[in-house]
């Protein structure tokens, strides 16, 4: 008997009466179901993405192992991202030059500190 009269306080501390309990559960139940269904619909476009991505590589793939030897390694089909021959040399180029900057640098650099101040 004494189960019934127990109410259970709400977040805000006030106890509600069981018709502001229901309708306070049938609004967090809606809320959830709507959720619910935007997930469903953000999974089933996501999965016919990839899906249609994936296609893309197979037709890519497909097309690639059709193209005869000759073609693949030709300059005309060669990537974009792929370095070309004298960008492969830059960066050496760049550490020699930076190289020999920076031992001008510490040998003026080292000139200037052991010379004697003259009077």
């Amino acid at each position: 008997m004494s189960e019934e009269w127990l109410d259970t306080p709400e977040d805000d501390g006030i106890t509600l009466g069981p018709e502001e309990a229901l309708e306070r559960e049938i609004a967090k139940s809606k809320a959830l179901k709507v959720e619910r269904l935007k997930l469903k619909d953000q999974v089933e476009r996501l999965t016919d993405q990839n899906r249609s991505l994936h296609d893309q590589l197979e037709g890519l793939k497909q097309s690639q192992g059709s193209l005869p030897d000759s073609l693949e390694h030709s300059p005309d089909t060669r990537q974009a991202g792929s370095p070309q021959p004298t960008d492969r040399f830059l960066p050496n180029r760049w550490a020699f030059f930076l190289l020999v900057f920076n031992l001008t640098a510490i040998g003026l650099l080292l000139i200037y500190l052991l010379q004697k101040p003259t009077p």
